[in-house]
């Protein structure tokens, strides 16, 4: 019994210790790698027009990944993500849908997503930085901000819709796991 005891307190050190020292890593080391997407929930409200959209992930049709990489610093997708989406208004403080329930999708390879191009950590926050195409040849340069929730091998990423618009509300999570 007294041998079982010491195991299992070596074993928590061991475990505690591993912990710890992924935490003292850096945000910028500890992202580089390769993740893939197991959470996709967006629910974007538009404010003049009092309706709303919720996109789902669909998982048994997604492989969509992104790595981090280190030297530069870009943001690789793969894969597809295929997600629902159901429109919605507010009625009496409840979500009624009202529109359309469909399918849409995000092509990882023609590297579509949110977190594409170049990136960077700043007061904790992910900021990355890619180019929206506006016309035949025309592009503007466009970051978007996310909070980082890292716990283990589970990484969140949160986005206010409000960046994209003063019209806008909403967030959109997306959650990976480290492959």
């Amino acid at each position: 019994m007294k041998y079982l005891k010491i195991c299992l307190f070596t074993l928590l050190i061991v475990a505690c210790s591993k912990d710890d020292a992924t935490s003292n890593l850096s945000l910028d080391v500890q992202l580089v790698g390769k993740w893939t997407m197991t959470n996709y929930y967006d629910n974007t409200f538009f404010v003049e027009y009092q309706n709303g959209v919720i996109e789902k992930i669909v998982p048994e049709e997604t492989n969509y990944a992104i790595e981090f990489t280190d030297n530069p610093k870009e943001i690789k997708t793969t894969g597809f993500l295929r997600y629902s989406r159901e429109e919605y208004e507010i009625v009496d403080g409840e979500k009624v849908i009202t529109g359309p329930v469909g399918t849409n999708f995000m092509d990882g390879d023609d590297e579509e997503g949110y977190h594409t191009g170049t990136w960077k950590i700043e007061n904790g926050k992910l900021i990355t930085t890619g180019f929206n195409q506006i016309g035949p040849d025309e592009f503007e340069e466009l970051s978007i901000i996310s909070t980082i929730q890292l716990k283990g091998n589970v990484l969140t990423l949160t986005l206010d819709n409000a960046q994209f618009g003063s019209h806008l509300t909403g967030e959109i999570i997306i959650e990976y796991k480290r492959q």
